[in-house]
């Protein structure tokens, strides 16, 4: 007699029910994630949700180790613009470069392209970085490798508003008053989380089979930067001319130091374009994480 087919036992088989109600429920199934886009997707957001809490964690966590045994803490989150800034008016007062006037100030234009194009790059790396970090954790339990995503692209949003502050004391000294369009900003701040973590979400796989992709990140990004309105006016003529201009981080530059220095608009539709783009990349790309991680898993445990 099959043990399993006896409802008579009294020991056996209320026991077995009972285990069996108690545990969840798991479904292998050999069909494609693919096959089941949306219940993909409903997934992904319900997992994000799930772990809100670890999310929290994780980067309250990563934020304290930044700075436990560091004299100056909190104060080198500031450093980044003020330090690009300072070298670049240095260059600029001694004319070892030549910069066209950029219509405001120029350590107000350097300090907010900084800004700007440092939080980008902040954005483009954490994701990269925190799926590295979390390979321990996510390779052994069963936890979203969404949550360790989303903590880095937090941590690059919170030192974005650290950074921001720096504007207040340059705007002081410099004497510039802010027009109406400084309240548009938000379209400006969410082009900018899109884009960057769009990208970013883009490199996970990559990055979580060979290191040199977080290794050139950097690398490529400093170069890059002389490639956009980061510390100059984009120029109207020449290759350098015809790249920054399709540059999508031109519109960002540019419109952020309009919408809080001139009041122009003049950036603002192609900021619109920018955004829904961004942020259709990168949740396609979650879902393509998704997919591939148990691909991904069985490579890095080789």
């Amino acid at each position: 007699m099959h043990p399993f087919s006896d409802t008579s036992d009294q020991v056996g088989g209320p026991r077995l029910a009972v285990a069996s109600s108690a545990m969840p429920e798991i479904v292998y199934s050999p069909d494609s994630p693919l096959t089941h886009p949306w219940r993909l997707i409903r997934q992904v957001v319900a997992d994000l949700l799930r772990c809100r809490e670890l999310i929290w964690v994780l980067f309250l966590r990563d934020l304290k180790a930044q700075f436990r045994q560091s004299l100056l803490g909190y104060v080198w989150l500031f450093m980044p613009p003020i330090v690009t800034t300072l070298v670049w008016l240095f260059l600029h007062s001694q004319r070892v470069v030549s910069i066209s006037d950029p219509g405001i100030p120029y350590p107000v234009f350097v300090i907010i392209g900084s800004i700007v194009w440092q939080t980008f790059v902040k954005l483009l790396q954490s994701p990269v970085a925190a799926f590295n970090a979390g390979k321990p954790v996510f390779m052994k339990l069963k936890v979203p490798v969404e949550a360790f995503i989303a903590a880095g692209t937090a941590r690059a949003i919170f030192e974005f508003f650290i950074y921001a502050i720096v504007l207040v004391p340059v705007f002081v000294i410099y004497q510039v008053v802010p027009p109406w369009t400084i309240a548009l900003t938000p379209v400006v701040i969410l082009a900018i989380f899109a884009i960057g973590t769009a990208l970013g979400v883009l490199l996970v796989p990559f990055g979580s089979l060979y290191t040199d992709v977080q290794q050139a990140i950097p690398v490529l990004m400093a170069f890059l930067m002389y490639m956009a309105p980061v510390v100059y006016p984009p120029p109207e003529h020449g290759i350098a001319g015809l790249l920054i201009r399709y540059n999508p981080m031109t519109p960002i530059l540019m419109g952020s130091r309009d919408l809080l220095t001139t009041g122009s608009l003049e950036h603002l539709p192609a900021i619109l374009i920018v955004i829904p783009i961004s942020l259709s990349v990168g949740f396609v790309s979650l879902v393509v994480v998704r997919i591939v991680m148990p691909h991904l898993v069985a490579r890095m445990g080789m």
